[in-house]
């Protein structure tokens, strides 16, 4: 599926993609529609020849939106789910056709720890996010079946670009940044990017704040034609405080005795859930051409992560009584358990590739074989413990004395990969064939850092990948592609034996369409994908588990921006969604669909800019969301029915000024996003007001 707005700058190539865009003086009327990524292949690609459903969301669109989170940025995705957990300003929560994604930054996997996996990226930063759909194991190694997410980062850029930025919002909302860039000498041979930020804000739940700080020199050196070097360096830090969601589902999803509770109920005590996360990483991006078609790339990044949750991480978990749907109720004090966490991830990632641009009589080849390596290491510390002080959910009295318990478990996981990949495009007259082979040799060491205990499990395994493209003259390209996915999964079962990975599989048959001139990009995907070898409960021995469980995913998405005139744009998705547990040895789990997974969603959305008259620069632009009904447990126990919310902006651009007002969820719609049980239920997304002040020169 294509995105709705994007820049195409490739990931794995820093030369510009060739766009379509209107202007009004210098400003931007339409957003560019993207027409190239180098996600999905690691070459730069046209989207219509890749057999693979694809979405990017471009740096304006998320601009034109003043999201501050990458789920908010998927709100308009086909195929995928972000922020089903309400407004968690600790992380980005996302799915990508039912399963969680891998996350990526510049193509190489971020930091992947028990709690810093979910690392809440700044959007400020980035150009773009490629959303791949599908396995991708033959590119990328060990990933889930569903796809990944692949983040862009800002780079150098030959023509000077200078930017402040100024918003205000709900919330306390307080929030600078700048981008600047541009030549660093008269020959252009050295370029830089700089990029910053600095939030202050509340948040809809009392008690909690949500500051953000991010930091992003870049520079490239191209001391010829052939060669590039691409330093890119990152620093971020998140100081919040965990206290929203984790509410029973009496007084959220149903009614309570005194009615719903407060969306902002906080759960937690002042002072004892403080949660810091801080992000930084340093790489670069090399490129030598050898002429005559042959290329040398190497990417390289080292990257840490650290959260610190050791306050008390004070959790809900229900009411003092079991809660019965019609009862009589009466109970309004919340059990609550401490949980205080530490985990210090790092990782170290270096990808090397040569691509060889030929033709063999009719055919034209493009090439491309490399070698990528790994290495993960996870350090984490918590304890879970109940008896922390109860809070009345309607007349909650805070200050409550904490006994922060000792780590119970320590857990340092370390893990290496080590990938052998090919990968040959052969074009023949209109036809496009994608062949590629991937090989992946994973080690994984656990140690248990109190009591001693070590475990060494090693994988193997070969992934493909295999698509054809078919391109019309009319911009109409329909294709038909095959892709596998694997993942390393850790233990073993009760015979002692290791699990092997987990497998997935994907059939996905489509139709593109982009004419001429570049201003409508529209995509139509079936698929069937299967994840294999997933665990289940062992029906012999319950404290176990077995791998005899399979689950499918068929769906149908539509997705497509069409720039129709000057100042005018339309953008829209729908995604159909059918899942199912086919095979599993927990007969509660047989025939239920995917948790947080809904049948249908749909969006659609559309900009209007005046470009003549004494109005010139004025604009407005509005959109509807809807989500259906969704189970939040893998036995189907807790549904929550769907909901519809709309978003509106207006924007003013005059000069080197641009004015904009921006509201989600513009008429407060209060809803139940997702209840993983009788327990824990999540508030969504509230309204959020932005106004945003942008100067560039």
């Amino acid at each position: 599926m294509l995105a709705c707005i994007a820049t195409p700058v490739a990931a794995q190539d820093l030369a510009a993609a060739d766009t379509d865009a209107t202007t009004l003086d210098t400003i931007q009327v339409t957003a560019p529609i993207v027409k190239s990524t180098g996600t999905a292949t690691k070459t730069d690609t046209p989207l219509i020849e890749i057999p693979q459903s694809i979405s990017v969301i471009s740096d304006r669109q998320m601009r034109d939106r003043a999201i501050h989170g990458v789920e908010e940025a998927l709100w308009y995705t086909a195929g995928t789910q972000g922020g089903q957990y309400g407004d968690d300003s600790r992380s980005d929560w996302a799915l990508i056709r039912g399963f969680e994604p891998a996350r990526y930054l510049d193509g190489l996997a971020v930091v992947d720890g028990a709690w810093t996996g979910d690392s809440r990226i700044e959007p400020y930063g980035l150009e773009r996010i490629d959303v791949l759909k599908g396995p991708a194991s033959v590119n990328y190694g060990a990933m889930p079946p569903g796809g990944m997410l692949n983040f862009v980062s800002k780079r150098p850029t030959a023509d000077p670009l200078r930017e402040v930025e100024l918003q205000v919002g709900s919330y306390g909302l307080r929030q600078a940044a700048f981008d600047l860039g541009g030549p660093l000498n008269d020959g252009g041979t050295l370029l830089y990017r700089l990029t910053g930020l600095a939030r202050n804000s509340d948040n809809v739940v009392d008690h909690v704040h949500d500051d953000r700080y991010y930091f992003a020199p870049a520079i490239t050196w191209t001391p010829d034609e052939r060669n590039s070097l691409t330093v890119l360096a990152r620093w971020q830090k998140s100081d919040t405080v965990e206290g929203g969601g984790f509410l029973p589902a009496e007084g959220s999803l149903y009614a309570g005795p005194n009615g719903t509770i407060p969306r902002n109920f906080f759960a937690g005590e002042p002072g004892g859930n403080d949660y810091i996360k801080t992000n930084k990483s340093l790489g670069y991006e090399f490129s030598h051409d050898f002429g005559g078609g042959t290329r040398f790339r190497q990417n390289l990044r080292y990257m840490r992560a650290d959260v610190d949750a050791t306050a008390g991480g004070i959790g809900a978990f229900g009411l003092q009584d079991d809660f019965i749907p019609g009862s009589d109720p009466g109970r309004t004090l919340l059990t609550r358990y401490y949980y205080p966490r530490l985990d210090e991830s790092s990782s170290f990632t270096v990808d090397n590739s040569l691509a060889f641009d030929f033709g063999t009589g009719q055919v034209r080849h493009a090439l491309l074989a490399g070698l990528d390596y790994r290495r993960s290491r996870d350090d984490i510390a918590q304890a879970f413990l109940f008896g922390a002080p109860p809070l009345d959910i309607y007349a909650p009295v805070y200050g409550a004395e904490l006994t922060v318990p000792d780590f119970t478990s320590h857990t340092l996981q370390t893990q290496g990969q080590v990938g052998l990949y090919v990968q040959d495009q052969a074009k023949l007259g209109r036809w496009v064939f994608t062949l590629g082979g991937r090989h992946d040799w994973v080690g994984t060491d656990t140690r248990d850092r109190i009591n001693g205990g070590r475990q060494h499990q090693s994988d193997e395994r070969f992934s493909g990948r295999v698509g054809v493209n078919y391109l019309f003259d009319n911009g109409l390209a329909p294709y038909v592609g095959y892709s596998q996915s694997f993942q390393p999964t850790v233990g073993t079962d009760f015979e002692g034996q290791a699990f092997v990975p987990t497998t997935g599989e994907q059939v996905e048959a489509g139709l593109k369409y982009q004419p001429a001139g570049g201003n409508l990009l529209a995509t139509l995907a079936l698929y069937e994908l299967t994840q294999q070898n997933t665990l289940t409960v062992d029906p012999e021995h319950t404290l176990f588990s077995v791998q005899q469980g399979e689950t499918r995913v068929r769906g149908f998405e539509l997705e497509g921006r069409w720039n129709v005139s000057h100042g005018f744009s339309v953008y829209g998705a729908y995604t159909r969604t059918d899942s199912e547990v086919t095979k599993s040895t927990a007969l509660e789990t047989l025939g239920k669909e995917l948790a947080l997974q809904p049948r249908n969603q749909a969006s659609l959305g559309t900009d209007y800019t005046i470009t003549t008259g004494p109005l010139a620069g004025l604009g407005f632009a509005a959109g509807v969301r809807y989500t259906g009904g969704l189970y939040g447990d893998i036995n189907n126990l807790w549904h929550t029915p769907s909901y519809t919310l709309y978003d509106a902006a207006v924007h003013y651009d005059f000069g080197n000024w641009r004015l904009q007002l921006n509201a989600a969820n513009l008429t407060d719609e209060k809803y139940v996003a997702v209840c993983n049980s009788g327990t824990w239920c999540y508030y969504g997304y509230p309204r959020t007001v932005t106004a945003t002040a942008r100067f560039q020169w």
